[in-house]
């Protein structure tokens, strides 16, 4: 294993550290090719300086998190959300981000990103080399492989839903859509039997102008789409807040799945008070909504944020606003997010989009591995 690019992440990466803040560190590697060659499983390892189970990490503790680099590239290209701020970590040195040469050198780069020299730490003498692998790998990586895919983002949100306002319409959506499946069953004789173990795929087409009819009243809440199974093969699900229902589950999975929804919603939008809020969970939501709007407004991510951004952000935290504001103010954002995700010119996550994908990390991972 190698160390490509390291960084201090979460509060020290976004400026919202407090003094009682610990540390994280996420680490982008170089597993071993013998790894590789073996079969044995890349993934993501933790290792964590408290070893206490269900105790909150103290100023003291650092939880560190080793990345495979085929790992990292391919969640960056799924939108998950912290391959992509990692990818725009690495310009700057607020937060100790430190770029590894495969050949054992430390890169000390500017705030701008560029590499200024690179120490050989056995010899230590200062030599001039060509910028590593790893800044080219991110920066064609951000350039040809940022996508509109945001749902890992907005999905963490509507979990969230406690914590913004969530408006009457959302909850009407997922309770229409319940009423429809239940007439669905109620259509035939001894119903439920026959029928629960049905697949979306096999109802879809017959009741298509039902599920046509609630896509058209919430747009912004329920739709018809496609999702990934993995290797950019898309295969149809309907979408309800964000929550994606395969066409391969049965209706009976679909209406649990619904129920659920429903409950966890509608007794969120009962109990929602300030007394009961998680602060730090609505601060990390509203941060969260805001680096998806930056993404499909600007195609970036600046850290550390601006510090009146984050006064605002700690204020949250702290509980010293108005909760039904910042309601608002998710709820305003996450609709425009929404909006962006139809409009925003970064290319869609296509099956066509993924091969090309696995064609530039193959290329590239060669050339990390020095193969021919």
């Amino acid at each position: 294993m190698k160390k490509l690019f390291s960084t201090k992440y979460g509060s020290k990466l976004y400026g919202t550290q407090t003094p009682t803040s610990d540390t994280d560190i996420k680490h982008i590697i170089l597993p071993a090719l013998d790894t590789l060659l073996l079969g044995k499983k890349v993934e993501n390892k933790v290792k964590k300086t408290n070893k206490e189970v269900n105790t909150k990490n103290c100023v003291e503790d650092i939880d560190e998190e080793f990345i495979p680099i085929q790992i990292f590239a391919q969640h960056f290209v799924q939108g998950q959300t912290y391959a992509i701020e990692l990818a725009f970590a690495f310009e700057g040195a607020h937060a100790g981000q430190t770029i590894y040469d495969p050949r054992g050198k430390v890169i000390n780069h500017s705030d701008q990103g560029q590499v200024v020299e690179i120490i050989d730490e056995m010899w230590g003498d200062s030599v001039s080399l060509e910028i590593p692998y790893i800044v080219e790998f991110i920066k064609e990586l951000r350039t040809k492989f940022l996508t509109s895919n945001i749902k890992a983002m907005m999905g963490y949100v509507v979990n969230q839903a406690s914590l913004y306002s969530f408006k009457g319409e959302r909850l009407n959506a997922t309770r229409e859509l319940i009423e429809i499946f239940e007439d669905i069953i109620g259509t035939l004789p001894n119903a439920y039997e026959n029928i629960k173990n049905n697949k979306l795929s096999e109802i879809s087409l017959d009741y298509s102008e039902l599920f046509g009819e609630l896509a058209v009243k919430y747009p912004k809440y329920f739709r018809e789409d496609l999702y990934d199974v993995g290797g950019g093969q898309m295969k149809p699900c309907f979408v309800i807040l964000e929550k994606t229902l395969p066409f391969t589950n049965s209706i009976e999975q679909t209406l649990k799945v619904l129920n659920s929804l429903k409950n966890k919603y509608g007794s969120r939008v009962d109990q929602a008070s300030e007394t009961n809020v998680d602060w730090k969970a609505t601060m990390h939501a509203l941060r969260i909504v805001d680096e998806g709007l930056q993404l499909l407004e600007h195609h970036t991510i600046k850290f550390p944020f601006h510090e009146n951004y984050v006064d605002h952000l700690l204020s949250i935290k702290c509980g010293k606003l108005p909760l039904d504001p910042i309601k608002e103010e998710l709820a305003e954002k996450l609709d425009k997010l929404k909006d962006l995700e139809k409009t925003t010119t970064l290319p869609n996550c296509t099956p066509e989009f993924m091969k090309e994908f696995d064609v530039w990390l193959t290329k590239w991972l060669r050339k990390f591995y020095n193969l021919k």
